[in-house]
């Protein structure tokens, strides 16, 4: 069953896979996800930073590598809201790595207040113009161009295309 426009999908990987230095390809999968679910609306939570190792680990760097990646990559999307997951470190066991129960509850409030915001989203109606025949419009360089009547009494605007799309957009992110 694919997702629809009413569902919430929520994302949350784990530190370990960035340990293990899948970043790039998790950054790939889920830009490809969103660019593919764009009707659904997608929660994306940050990763944490491993409490069990030293601030300046080379896999802490790599976190917070990770998340300035993913929220780059995430506002592309309208449909898709980030959830910060970086707790001070009594949210976690005494062992540092998992989150104790403070933190589970800190982390499910964050959710429950994201997740009722995309559940209480007024739904906008599309803005309605009234039609001119022979009217001019801007097009993305400035220029004015003017409408013309096709052959089968449709009004037609000529199209200029952006200069990069979405996905052209996400793997330049991927790759920087």
């Amino acid at each position: 069953m694919k997702p629809t426009g009413d569902d919430i999908v929520v994302i949350w990987g784990v530190s370990n896979d960035i340990g293990k230095d899948n970043s790039r390809e998790a950054l790939k999968h889920l830009g490809n996800f969103v660019t593919n679910n764009q009707m659904v609306n997608t929660v994306v939570m940050t990763e944490p930073p491993r409490c069990d190792l030293l601030p300046s680990s080379c896999i802490n760097n790599e976190v917070i590598r990770f998340n300035r990646q993913l929220k780059k990559i995430m506002a592309l999307f309208n449909n898709v809201k980030i959830v910060e997951t970086n707790l001070k470190r009594e949210y976690f066991t005494k062992h540092s790595l998992h989150l104790n129960s403070a933190g589970k509850e800190c982390i499910a409030l964050r959710l429950a207040m994201i997740i009722k915001s995309c559940l209480n989203k007024k739904r906008m109606s599309p803005i309605r113009l009234k039609w001119k025949d022979n009217a001019t419009f801007s097009d993305l360089n400035g220029n004015n161009k003017e409408f013309y009547e096709s052959s089968c009494n449709t009004s037609t605007i000529p199209q200029t295309q952006p200069s990069t799309s979405t996905k052209e957009t996400l793997e330049k992110e991927l790759q920087e």
